[in-house]
């Protein structure tokens, strides 16, 4: 009986230290990563912005205060929500391939995490219906895009395998195309559109509340940064070993690249061109189906 039971400890040992691992490599690089995101657009354009030991303090302190007064059921399941998504978005993996199946890479799939982000968004700023209908919108045509190009591949993992067995599919352009829509989407507020929205409405009613929920949305905003990366650079998605943080962080700066080159040249503006960019994809993927 010893015997029996004695593979499945060993897989569910292998599988906690998959999830901590990935954990403590998420929760170091997390305030970075917002700096990136928050701080560094505006130091390219002259800006005085925090050093980046400030994000890890902030980052700190929220964990502290979460701990010893706890958090409300509203904001602990957006949070959750929130980790969740980059957990699975993450796509490292330091162990056997074994655990691929086991840690959240089979979630990694662009209209479920993306749903989970624009929750996020609609619970932020319930103002932003519109826009967040527009990307979930976007991310059902992506989907359906993928799934034309590609039968049979699910998720960023699948995509990541078809386009190491096939590089030259036009996988890869549908992808890329998607990618690029979704870098010109914002369904996140940014912070001072979110700081606005709450001083208007005056909630929540405490400053520490209000710093908790900013917090809580820049996991969401680095959601969609790395949906964007993982879309534009599938290939780097789901490495194994140490290499997986170096490809982590390259789609995240790809991600990062491609929302800033975006905004810098203001072409969100033109709606005609996302949907130009949708029917590119359409077409590469009808293409590569029709090649198969």
């Amino acid at each position: 009986m010893k015997n029996a039971m004695m593979p499945y400890l060993i897989e569910g040992v292998r599988l906690g230290l998959e999830l901590a691992s990935q954990s403590v490599v998420l929760l170091v690089l997390i305030p970075f990563m917002v700096w990136v995101t928050e701080d560094l657009p505006a130091l390219m354009i002259g800006r005085a912005v925090a050093p980046l030991g400030s994000r890890y303090r902030r980052f700190g302190h929220f964990g502290r205060e979460i701990l010893r007064h706890g958090i409300d059921v509203e904001s602990g399941l957006m949070l959750t929500l929130a980790l969740l998504a980059l957990l699975i978005l993450a796509g490292m993996f330091f162990f056997t391939p074994s655990c691929l199946g086991l840690v959240g890479a089979w979630l990694a799939d662009p209209l479920l995490v993306g749903s989970l982000i624009l929750t996020g968004a609609l619970w932020a700023v319930p103002a932003y219906f519109g826009q967040v209908v527009r990307c979930w919108f976007v991310l059902c045509l992506m989907e359906s895009f993928l799934v034309l190009a590609a039968p049979g591949v699910t998720g960023f993992l699948g995509v990541h395998h078809l386009l190491i067995a096939a590089p030259g599919s036009s996988l890869a352009g549908t992808a890329l195309c998607c990618a690029v829509a979704l870098a010109l989407l914002t369904p996140v507020p940014r912070r001072e559109v979110l700081a606005a929205e709450m001083i208007e409405q005056a909630w929540p009613p405490s400053r520490a509340e209000r710093d908790q929920k900013q917090r809580i949305l820049e996991l969401y905003r680095l959601g969609w940064v790395l949906l964007v990366g993982d879309s534009l650079l599938p290939v780097l998605f789901g490495l194994e070993g140490l290499g997986s943080v170096p490809g982590f962080i390259g789609r995240f700066m790809g991600g990062v690249v491609l929302i800033l080159i975006g905004r810098f040249t203001r072409v969100a503006r033109y709606r005609r061109f996302v949907a130009l960019l949708l029917g590119l994809a359409g077409l590469m993927a009808l293409a590569g189906r029709f090649a198969v």
